[in-house]
């Protein structure tokens, strides 16, 4: 008795249609286009917090020379 391939006679292969390949197609697309939009929304959160604490830090001169970056931070922070 052959079994012959069994991954063909599976209901994945025989629902495949030109219907599910769009889904498939479309499922990609739309997780690809929220990985950049992610990707996006992580760089402008970056930038909107780093351009004050860089200007806070430079505008104090003594804090810039005797406070390491994490105190800097915290007093910006709660600033």
């Amino acid at each position: 008795m052959a079994k012959g391939n069994d991954a063909a006679n599976s209901p994945l292969e025989r629902a495949s249609s030109p219907s599910m390949d769009q889904k498939m197609a479309l499922a990609k697309r739309s997780s690809h286009e929220g990985v950049v939009a992610g990707a996006k929304a992580a760089v402008v959160a970056a930038v909107a917090t780093a351009i004050p604490t860089l200007a806070s830090v430079r505008m104090w001169p003594w804090a810039r020379a005797n406070l390491n970056p994490t105190a800097q931070a915290l007093i910006i922070s709660t600033g």
